[in-house]
């Protein structure tokens, strides 16, 4: 991991202060000269993602005493750390410019393989009986798009202090193959997509005209019948508005998010048992704005 991280921070050094027209073009702010706020009215961010994660689930109902119950990260081999394309994007709108929608994208897709010397207990959810010892075969995806709306209460040249509302969509599969001499011979699989919605507040920051300070905070927490979903998320990027209409941003996000069920009482969500997972990462960018 370190090792990537390390490539992430080299790659934006050489871009920012090697780049052959960095040397004379920031005596002065890069922003539209009708314009003295630092705030864009649009943005596109395209980047990488570096991210150390913490993951399990459990299938199964656990009042049942029955169930698999697996920290895939340890018990399955996946790996602990991942890479992923990620684009976020706004835009502001109203003559005040205090009104802002905001979206975002990215993906893991982990596998992994792994000797179990023990066997495993299936529940009756899905058909019961054991399965190993063996070769286990693991997934653990998740796609997590983001959309939110922001008010803007407080807004001038240095600060901008936000509230927002919004929906997380996250399409979840995790589940394992138990491989015995090259044949898979038991499959436990879920799949869920949790539409949790969410509430977050924003304290961004002009530190000059070119370089902004970002900061968010996201928040859930439901309990609708035999569901129970969670999220808690921080982010916090430095941007550096190089030119006029392009800069480049150095971000950390964290997120943790659990979703545990015993049913269908909440849309997208149909299974018996509980996910988790949790990740903190480096993001690295290229922005547009305007």
């Amino acid at each position: 991991m370190y090792k990537k991280l390390a490539t992430v921070l080299a790659i934006l050094s050489m871009t920012v202060y090697c780049s052959p027209a960095a040397a004379g073009q920031h005596a002065t702010s890069n922003r539209n000269a009708a314009d003295d706020s630092p705030w864009e009215t649009a943005y596109l961010n395209l980047g990488g993602y570096l991210a150390a994660m913490s993951s399990g689930f459990r299938i199964g109902g656990s009042n049942l005493g029955v169930g698999v119950d697996l920290d895939v990260e340890e018990f399955l081999g996946l790996d602990s750390s991942d890479t992923a394309f990620r684009i976020d994007a706004g835009y502001r709108f109203g003559k005040s410019r205090r009104h802002k929608i905001d979206f975002s994208w990215f993906s893991f897709k982990r596998k992994g393989t792994k000797y179990i010397d023990r066997q495993i207990e299936i529940p009756p959810e899905l058909g019961g009986g054991t399965v190993g010892p063996g070769n286990f075969r693991s997934k653990f995806d998740f796609d997590i798009y983001k959309l939110k709306y922001e008010y803007s209460f407080i807004l001038d040249d240095r600060v901008d202090v936000n509230t927002g509302i919004g929906l997380f969509l996250m399409p979840i599969e995790f589940g394992f193959d138990a491989i015995i001499s090259g044949v898979v011979d038991e499959r436990v699989e879920e799949s869920v997509t949790a539409p949790l919605p969410v509430i977050g507040i924003g304290f961004d920051i002009a530190i000059t005209p070119d370089w902004l300070l970002k900061q968010q905070v996201d928040l859930f927490y439901l309990e609708i019948g035999s569901f129970k979903g969670s999220i808690v998320g921080y982010n916090l990027a430095l941007e550096w508005n190089t030119w006029q209409h392009l800069g480049f941003g150095l971000g950390l996000d964290t997120l943790r998010v659990s979703v545990e069920s015993k049913g269908s009482d909440y849309p997208g969500v149909d299974f018996t048992g509980d996910v988790n997972f949790a990740y903190i990462g480096v993001q690295f960018y290229l922005k547009a704005y305007f």
